[in-house]
């Protein structure tokens, strides 16, 4: 190992011995971040899982969940209501939309999700009802919120994946949400994004008790 330069490699296995908690599926927000699993698939896949734009209604909600995917265009909230019942209880309902024009999703459908046993609802585009979303505490996440929507044309298609920024996201795959923002990560990769993530955090624990005595540049090894 250099002298006064930390890797999350070398932190991993020179911290072998300290009891820190183990970052697992099911405490993963409890004990890490989306910026956490963002960072693990740039290092090891050069590829962040970033939705970009996607926030919490509520800043306060979290989630972690399995997906089921759809799409419809931004004028036809209808699909979004047929997508509730098309997917499991307990999942994430992610729905991409054609745009942000017209608001697909508010207080009905996430009174008819919560009810349902809905984990979450991720909108790429846009969502309104807002006040009554937060009143019953419903972890809905939207790129923007529009007063305008449009037609229960149920036009849209209930999939088994969408593409969302050039990547293929499929029903399975593992959706991790805070205030930061909202990744994904692939089901199959699943173990060492983990895996990544716990490195990370050991790497972060190290670093911040090393700020007592070393600059950050030195830390992190800045030239």
């Amino acid at each position: 190992m250099t002298t006064g330069k930390i890797t999350p490699h070398n932190i991993l296995h020179q911290n072998r011995n300290k009891k820190e908690t183990k970052v697992t599926l099911d405490n993963l927000l409890d004990v890490a971040s989306s910026d956490n699993v963002s960072d693990a698939m740039k290092n090891l896949y050069d590829k962040t899982g970033y939705l970009d734009g996607v926030k919490p209604l509520n800043p306060s909600h979290k989630v972690v969940g399995s997906i089921k995917t759809a799409y419809t265009d931004s004028n036809d909230w209808g699909t979004c209501i047929k997508a509730i019942y098309s997917a499991s209880k307990d999942d994430v309902l992610l729905i991409k939309c054609s745009d942000d024009k017209y608001a697909v999703w508010g207080g009905m459908a996430s009174n008819a999700a919560k009810k349902y046993g809905l984990k979450s609802t991720v909108i790429y585009g846009a969502s309104r009802d807002s006040e009554d979303i937060l009143n019953i505490d419903y972890k809905l996440f939207s790129r923007t919120t529009h007063s305008h929507a449009g037609k229960p044309l149920n036009n849209g298609e209930i999939s088994d994946s969408i593409v969302i920024n050039n990547e293929q996201i499929n029903d399975g795959d593992i959706l991790v949400g805070d205030r930061d923002g909202v990744v994904v990560i692939p089901k199959e990769n699943l173990d060492e994004i983990l895996e990544e993530v716990n490195s990370i955090k050991k790497f972060e624990s190290d670093a911040v008790n090393q700020l007592k005595d070393k600059n950050l540049d030195t830390i992190l090894g800045i030239e």
